[in-house]
């Protein structure tokens, strides 16, 4: 025979399926600006189409349903007809075993009357046959049915043959053979000639033809002598068996069953136990998956599908990824479902082509189905979605997103994983790069706020030690850069991910008004209609006075615009008529708002949810214009479905299929600018340290380079990295040519222009000092 990767011929008529699984769709609407459209993903479990028997005209499937309905039983012919198989069930009442495997021809019970209907799922034409009492039905081959009947006490005795003849059931019965019992589900695999059959002991396997009732018992040669993990398959031209545990599998020649048992080695997979069947002289292998665990996400795609060749030498992956049920046809080859993920799933055909290999074609698509999302955030340009099913485990995906010109989108990535549901782990995005967000600790009864960052470090603290209940989720308020507000009540805490020594509390405010804005906190001290901004840095308190005569309770801040409002985020159904508006730094004057909602910059976003629409609400220009629609959007509960970029302007939300629009507000945004900085002022260059300033910015920035100069010569120029709205960048200490720098003082500068266009390029300057260590 000739080599086996030689003669293998992979055939896979499949639809192309795009890099990016979530497609980008921009247009322009004659209401608004241009919007970006990104479709729910695929759910990474792919739909599972169960397979059940197939003949040489077609195969019986059932196929998951979108609501979660019971599936109907579906015979597709291969011509590509459909038709739905009313009352089957796979098993008769009470009973299990093959039923209509191996055959065009499927058993409809008659209630529990003992008639089972010969059906014909192509035409729908039933011929009605009688089970004998006392008899019991565990297989159907045709219109052959296999049934057990019982000694006195319940041992099973022998397996009957039952057939029409003349309208009239005929019954052909068979003994085991001397010294063994039939086991009580004793049909193994088989077809409309032949059944392979399973006795009390796993040494012996019976091989019945389905026509004179004759008997072969054939030497199994398995491990261990237990019945129940033994499977079969069988083919044209082989029978083969094999037994959970062991490393091959034993074929023999379906005309000679008593010759040469030929051992074949089972492919190993760390994917679960393997299932066989036959095409050719192939061994085809699938694998069961292991039963889930936290730590060991269910691998719902499946394991490979390989094949073999019964004369030796090396396996073949045919499908990357298969459902574990393999239904052999009469005439030869074998049907599976899988691909190589949830979007390429279909129902396959393997077949043995002219020079003996195998052929894969597919016979029925199977779409896969959207994930389920259920949170977004939007901050610096980087959109953040948690996705519950997308990947093996709930996680956040983010991607870049672009809105000036044609609206575009960057591949998506994993962030972290996320908790399950949909109250806690809602995503903040820190406008670094960095998503924020709550899980609870069920061990130690214990909210911990979680960042994790856009190079994959993650960061956990734990903000009050003491119990908190799994109800919510919902005290992470705001996040900026290396800082989060955290709190319920009138219990606020300002957390620093990079505090020396790690993450930790570093502010405690008995106030429910508390913002960030670059390394500045905003709250209040309790005066009515005081706010004041603090610098988590330096400690200096800058007050200002927004003229409200009520205490404010709920404070966000987008550069020069200060939300301020008195009725604060927590109250449900107080009075809607206390005082709230923004507070212009820059002018020093108050604008009036007609309705509360999520700040941005220069506008307000707020969710009307009795009409169920997101309005924004323009106001830079000093006075607020009427509220302009952008969707029609539901509210939802205990999750998130729209989020304003205050990084950046931008406007996300989930519509109920799960994809993400994303939008320009519309409204001009602020110069960029600085609003936090991490720049070294000393550098000791060793190996591997580096000096890595980082600025966090109002707004996404594009085109950042950094100079390094030494008395006024250039000696470095650095490409910044952009993360969201921040700009890192990383000096090795060498100069231009390769060679080390000299100690003494240096100055660097930063420039970078605004990615939106809008306001002037920003230049930064500062010094560095490289010493020797000495």
């Amino acid at each position: 025979m000739p080599d086996a990767a030689r003669r293998l011929a992979l055939v896979l008529a499949v639809a192309a399926v795009p890099v990016i699984a979530v497609p980008t769709v921009a247009h322009a609407g004659d209401a608004g600006p241009a919007e970006l459209v990104l479709a729910a993903p695929d759910r990474y479990a792919p739909v599972q189409d169960v397979l059940y028997a197939s003949g040489d005209t077609g195969y019986l499937h059932r196929r998951e349903t979108s609501d979660g309905s019971t599936a109907p039983y579906q015979w597709r012919g291969y011509d590509g007809t459909e038709r739905t198989v009313e009352n089957f069930t796979g098993k008769l009442p009470g009973q299990q075993g093959y039923y209509g495997a191996g055959t065009d021809i499927l058993p409809v019970p008659i209630d529990a009357s003992g008639v089972v209907q010969l059906r014909d799922p192509a035409t729908a034409e039933s011929t009605p046959l009688t089970v004998p009492d006392g008899q019991y039905t565990v297989g159907s081959f045709g219109q052959t049915v296999l049934t057990i009947s019982y000694n006195d006490v319940w041992q099973v005795d022998k397996l009957h043959i039952l057939r029409l003849q003349d309208g009239v059931t005929t019954d052909t019965p068979v003994d085991p053979p001397s010294g063994l019992r039939f086991d009580r589900y004793p049909v193994a695999a088989g077809d409309g000639r032949l059944a392979v059959v399973k006795f009390t002991h796993g040494h012996t396997l019976g091989l019945v033809d389905l026509t004179t009732g004759a008997l072969t018992p054939v030497t199994t040669n398995v491990a261990v002598d237990n019945p129940a993990t033994i499977q079969a398959a069988v083919s044209p031209t082989h029978i083969a068996w094999y037994q959970k545990g062991m490393s091959q599998a034993r074929v023999v020649l379906r005309d000679d069953p008593s010759g040469t048992q030929t051992s074949v080695a089972v492919p190993p997979s760390a994917e679960g136990t393997p299932v066989i069947g036959l095409a050719g002289d192939w061994l085809l292998t699938s694998y069961r998956p292991s039963a889930p665990t936290e730590p060991n996400p269910p691998l719902t795609r499946g394991g490979p599908l390989k094949a073999t060749p019964l004369d030796g030498g090396s396996p073949v992956t045919l499908l990357a990824a298969a459902q574990p049920d393999l239904t052999q046809i009469p005439g030869g080859g074998a049907i599976t479902v899988g691909g190589a993920n949830a979007g390429d799933w279909a129902v396959r055909r393997i077949e043995v082509a002219a020079d003996g290999g195998l052929t894969v074609r597919t016979l029925s698509e199977v779409p896969a189905r959207p994930a389920a999302v259920r949170g977004i955030a939007l901050a610096g340009g980087q959109l953040v979605t948690k996705e519950e099913d997308s990947a093996p485990r709930p996680s956040y995906q983010t991607r870049k997103v672009t809105l000036t010109g044609t609206p575009s989108a960057g591949e998506r990535s994993e962030v972290t994983t996320a908790p399950l549901g949909d109250s806690y782990g809602q995503p903040l995005g820190a406008g670094d790069g960095s998503v924020v967000h709550v899980r609870h600790d069920d061990v130690t009864q214990r909210d911990v706020l979680v960042r994790a960052t856009a190079a994959g470090a993650r960061t956990e603290v734990v903000p009050f030690d003491r119990t908190t209940p799994a109800t919510s989720g919902l005290g992470l308020r705001d996040a900026a850069g290396q800082y989060a507000v955290y709190g319920s009540g009138d219990e606020r805490l300002v957390v620093d991910f990079e505090a020396s020594g790690g993450g930790a509390v570093v502010q405690q405010l008995n106030t429910p008004a508390a913002a960030l804005w670059g390394s500045k906190l905003w709250t209040t001290d309790g005066t009515a209609g005081e706010i004041e901004a603090r610098d988590l840095v330096s400690g200096t308190v800058t007050p200002y006075t927004v003229g409200a005569s009520c205490g404010i309770r709920d404070i966000q801040t987008v550069g020069r615009w200060v939300y301020w409002d008195c009725l604060g985020q927590d109250i449900i159904g107080g009075d809607q008529s206390t005082p709230f508006g923004v507070y212009d730094l820059q002018t020093g004057e108050n604008i009036s708002l007609p309705e509360r909602g999520k700040l941005g910059d220069g506008f307000v976003l707020n969710q009307d949810t009795t009409a169920g629409k997101l309005l924004l609400t323009d106001f830079h220009t000093g006075t607020a214009a009427a509220p302009r629609v952008l969707t029609d959007l539901p509210a939802v509960s205990g999750w998130k479905n729209y989020d304003v970029d205050k990084f950046g302007g931008g406007v996300a939300w989930l519509d109920a299929a799960g994809a993400a629009h994303v939008v320009p507000s519309g409204v001009p945004a602020q110069a960029l600018a600085v609003t936090a900085t991490r720049t070294d002022t000393v550098y000791t260059p060793t190996a591997g340290a580096a000096w890595n300033p980082l600025w966090q910015l109002s707004k996404p920035a594009t085109g950042a380079q950094v100079v390094i100069k030494r008395k006024a010569k250039i000696v470095r120029t650095l490409d910044a990295t952009a993360l969201g709205a921040a700009l890192t960048a990383r000096w090795d200490g060498t100069l231009a040519d390769g060679k080390p720098a000299a100690t003494g003082t240096y100055t660097w500068e930063l420039t970078a222009e605004p990615e939106d266009g809008t306001g002037a390029a920003l230049t930064l300057t500062g010094t560095l000092t490289v010493t020797d260590g000495s």
